[in-house]
């Protein structure tokens, strides 16, 4: 029989429940069984009872010998022995259509495919306050590993992913290089993964915005990138708002209503008239405030990283 024409790199790591999750929709999907693999890469030692897979599904279970997302799915690629290699995450769902989507998308002859990445249907409700998910309903810029397909010939020309990138950022890098290899990036529409809404507590939040900071380095080693900022400086559009709220507080006595007007921008982001119930408005404050301090976090993270990468990214 001929081999799997695609293959689906997982990388994982003590969260079986949610990669239980991922397998089953993995197990759903509308392309034949046998024209894909999976292979799952946890890092050696992991602590917590392996998910099952489903019925039907074909796949491999891999150990790296140290734990990294890049490290993981260099592992997971190169094991692989379909002509396509998808990525996606332990913390993501496919819709039964997306591999048949993405195939569909022609990846391959230089061309590697991104799909649109939406909260989880089932987890909506929870996407409030600090909690956070991926949302990308046009390619981003960034070639997010969420939901993306590349040929395993451009895997190999490019070395596959960079493993001296710690935390976040190396599949920019890999799709930048890419790209400046000569490979064109296609969006496919209808091949949709949905994103795990993650709720966070504040001081989670705040380690989580300390470890987001790769941004500046990634665009010092690719300036194309900076076309994918907000007004070519901000990795968020909030983090403008923010700053321009924080310095009209510089004129709140001089001038109040330009403060307010200052603000405006920024609370208009961050209030949902949905939750303006008596007890959202007696939260209100304690609410924006937890989301300005995450949000400020990031801020001091890039710039801490744009000072050692001497590249201005907010």
């Amino acid at each position: 029989m001929p081999g799997p024409e695609v293959a689906v790199v997982i990388p994982t790591r003590d969260r079986e429940t949610r990669l239980a999750f991922a397998l089953e929709a993995l197990a759903g999907q509308t392309l034949d069984p046998d024209r894909f693999e999976v292979i799952v890469v946890r890092p050696a030692g992991s602590g917590e009872p392996y998910a099952e897979p489903p019925d039907g599904l074909r796949l491999q279970s891999l150990e790296s010998a140290r734990a990294g997302t890049a490290i993981q799915r260099n592992l997971g690629w190169r094991a692989a022995k379909a002509p396509l290699v998808a990525f996606t995450d332990d913390d993501c769902r496919a819709t039964p259509g997306w591999l048949e989507s993405m195939l569909a998308a022609g990846a391959g002859g230089g061309i590697f495919v991104q799909g649109r990445t939406e909260p989880d249907p089932d987890e909506l409700h929870l996407l409030h306050g600090l909690a956070r998910t991926i949302r990308n309903e046009h390619a981003s810029g960034w070639y997010e590993t969420c939901n993306i397909v590349y040929e395993r010939e451009l895997l190999e020309r490019l070395g596959g992913f960079d493993e001296t990138i710690e935390f976040l950022g190396e599949d920019a890098d890999l799709g930048a290089r890419a790209v400046s290899q000569g490979a064109r990036l296609r969006f496919a529409d209808s091949a949709v993964v949905w994103h795990a809404v993650h709720w966070r507590s504040l001081p989670s939040a705040i380690a989580d915005a300390f470890k987001r900071g790769s941004r500046p380095a990634i665009v010092a080693r690719h300036p194309q990138l900076r076309r994918s900022l907000w007004l070519g400086l901000f990795a968020h559009p909030d983090h403008a708002r923010l700053l321009l709220a924080l310095a009209g507080f510089a004129a709140i006595r001089r001038a109040p209503v330009l403060t307010l007007a200052a603000a405006l921008p920024y609370l208009r982001r961050r209030v949902d008239p949905a939750r303006l119930t008596p007890w959202g408005i007696a939260r209100l404050p304690a609410q924006v405030g937890a989301r300005a301090l995450v949000d400020l976090a990031e801020i001091v993270a890039f710039a801490a990283s744009s000072a050692r990468s001497r590249t201005l990214v907010l």
